[in-house]
């Protein structure tokens, strides 16, 4: 596979999971203050905003490479450029 095909779809992957990842970001970033301190919930939302912040790295180090590599977006969605393989 040529190098370019590989960093499109390593863009296409990242700004598709960066997409996911914000909605989950901003669903725990909401619910988590609104808990009380002693919520059994508060420590497994801790733990998700923590690991999603670690995809995030993930998904900029994807897009890095990516760059780096001369890559571009696709504009085709991650799903499909996968299906066309």
């Amino acid at each position: 596979m040529k190098t370019d095909r590989v960093c499109a779809i390593a863009a296409a992957a990242a700004h598709g999971l960066n997409n996911e990842l914000t909605v989950i970001l901003n669903s725990v970033s909401n619910s988590i203050p609104t808990l009380e301190p002693g919520h059994p919930a508060r420590p497994d939302l801790q733990d998700l905003h923590l690991a999603v912040l670690r995809c995030s790295g993930i998904a900029a180090s994807l897009l890095e490479f990516s760059a780096t590599n001369g890559g571009r977006a696709a504009s085709a969605p991650f799903d499909h450029l996968v299906r066309v393989l």
